[in-house]
């Protein structure tokens, strides 16, 4: 069993292991209806759990030899194609970790800012900053379309949860001025 197929195989397993104690531990939500509370955490769960599953499948099949199961199986193909469309790293590229804890940092900031700053301020200010983050090094930043997209998508979560779905987040300083 190769290398590459026996990390595919564990990291499905993983997130299968993980959307099943997810699921388990959401079944203790109380309900109220279609879309309430527990809804997205059910939604997440089953994703999870879908994903862990194909990711699984999916490693299983590929043999050790890509090449000859490429021209037997679909899905090999597909991943062979996607593996050789990603974009050229250098050989001895090593990972950013940098942007990985900068990111975690991000969110701890966000789950922290959102009562007082209320949720779109929030969102908005950790959209921006994981915008910039996110970008590809030695391009220019279009700052201002990173502002735009953060404060549309920002206000658009926030108004379809609260008219939407009928799901408070957290509206801090808002609060005076929403119905």
């Amino acid at each position: 069993m190769s290398e590459t197929r026996t990390k595919g195989i564990v990291v499905g397993a993983c997130m299968l292991a993980a959307g099943i104690a997810y699921f388990y531990v959401t079944t203790g939500l109380p309900r109220r209806g279609a879309i309430d509370a527990a809804f997205f955490p059910y939604a997440l769960a089953i994703l999870m759990i879908v994903l862990g599953l194909l990711q699984v499948m999916a490693s299983w099949r590929r043999s050790p030899e890509p090449a000859d199961a490429a021209s037997q199986d679909e899905i090999a193909k597909a991943t062979l194609a996607a593996d050789s469309e990603d974009p050229d790293i250098p050989e001895g590229a090593k990972p950013d970790y940098l942007s990985v804890v900068v990111s975690l940092c991000l969110i701890a900031g966000f789950t922290a800012l959102m009562r007082p700053l209320s949720f779109p301020v929030a969102a908005a200010l950790y959209l921006f900053l994981q915008f910039s983050i996110l970008s590809p090094a030695g391009k220019p930043v279009p700052h201002v379309l990173h502002a735009v997209l953060a404060v549309l998508i920002a206000t658009f979560v926030f108004l379809l949860f609260r008219y939407g779905f009928g799901l408070m987040l957290p509206a801090g300083p808002l609060t005076p001025y929403l119905r």
